[in-house]
């Protein structure tokens, strides 16, 4: 799944020291388009940028020329083709319109009319496919003493490498399916995204598939109108050697069960035991093998993994609940389940009844 990223253009203001912007008037910038994405098989539209300088006040603003010309644009070209590049160069100078001020000397000083706005142009043309590059622009001049930049905020232009995906007919109607289908879901589109947007679904497991499409199917949608990805299957550590024990209890509960998994030390060395906020653990039907349940292969929090140190003989557990249900929320039918359940680098499974 393709994954956007591009930045909304920012309104900013700025001078070069703190105690300048605390005494100096406000002078507001705005550089447009907010963003420019493309596709490698559409004629990427020219780009032209616009920066609007406006004085918003009653009173007039005197700004004092550090350099001569006027609002230059500046480009930083981050990635290309998937490889980073941070590069950063300067564009030029961006064109004033309809009578926008210009420094024809350093040290000339201009006044900005009350309530007035001023627009400077750049015509950059297509933008280059596979890059994404960061456009912001500044002008040399100074509203206190002493020397500044007064610069605006950036624009993001993406040209991605790739086709433009076909937009998903009535998107309404395809998240209202989801919904009625049960299935569990790890990412999804907004319902507030844009019409013209293809929408992109990312399941738990294969049984959520299966339920979404005959949902869909039920509906008279087409699947191929969105992008559906699913989860791997979780993955479990190889079993542990003979020196050490891994073992699985399993405790019915109020609401399921309670499972249980006791590592021991059985060597003669201190041992060390990786720790997760995301173990996995699997059920699964006996015999057959069909996934009823898992846990561990969704995002998982990014945050360090840590361990522990067993000494000789020692032990250390872990639990988890399970709710008796599949994932669609489906009491399971009575009959042998196998349950897996890892820690680190051990794994322990054992078999039991649901009745």
């Amino acid at each position: 799944m393709l994954r956007r990223l591009w930045l909304p253009a920012a309104l900013a203001l700025g001078l070069a020291s703190s105690a300048q912007a605390q005494s100096a008037p406000v002078l507001q910038f705005r550089l447009e388009p907010e963003t420019y994405h493309a596709y490698q098989n559409d004629p990427p539209p020219p780009l032209t940028l616009t920066l609007t300088l406006r004085n918003p006040s009653a009173r007039p603003i005197t700004v004092t020329c550090r350099a001569v010309g006027g609002p230059v644009l500046k480009r930083f070209t981050e990635v290309q083709d998937g490889e980073s590049v941070l590069r950063d160069e300067t564009v030029g100078e961006l064109r004033p319109q309809a009578g926008a001020p210009l420094c024809r000397r350093v040290g000339e000083r201009l006044t900005l009319a009350p309530r007035t706005s001023y627009t400077y142009t750049r015509v950059l043309g297509p933008q280059t496919v596979g890059a994404q590059v960061h456009y912001r622009s500044g002008w040399n001049v100074s509203a206190a003493a002493g020397s500044g930049w007064l610069r605006s905020g950036t624009v993001t232009a993406l040209v991605v490498r790739g086709n433009r995906p076909i937009p998903t007919p009535n998107p309404q109607a395809y998240h209202d399916a989801l919904d009625a289908s049960r299935a569990r879901w790890y990412t999804r589109s907004s319902r507030s995204s844009r019409p013209d947007t293809r929408l992109s679904f990312g399941l738990a497991d294969e049984l959520s598939r299966q339920a979404f499409l005959a949902e869909l199917k039920k509906r008279g949608l087409d699947p191929s109108r969105v992008e559906i990805e699913v989860a791997p299957p979780v993955r479990f550590p190889a079993k542990p050697t003979p020196a050490q024990t891994a073992s699985v209890t399993v405790t019915p509960a109020a609401q399921g069960y309670r499972f249980t998994l006791k590592v021991t030390n059985r060597t003669g060395q201190p041992l060390e035991v990786a720790q997760s906020y995301c173990e996995p653990l699997a059920i699964e039907r006996v015999p057959g093998g069909l996934r009823m349940w898992q846990l561990g292969n969704g995002p998982c929090p990014a945050v360090a993994a840590g361990s522990i140190t067993l000494r000789p003989g020692e032990s250390t557990t872990s639990e988890a609940r399970w709710d008796g249900q599949d994932s669609l929320g489906r009491r399971v039918p009575p009959g042998q389940y196998r349950v897996k359940l890892g820690l680190g680098q051990f794994v322990g499974e054992t078999v039991f009844t649901v009745k």
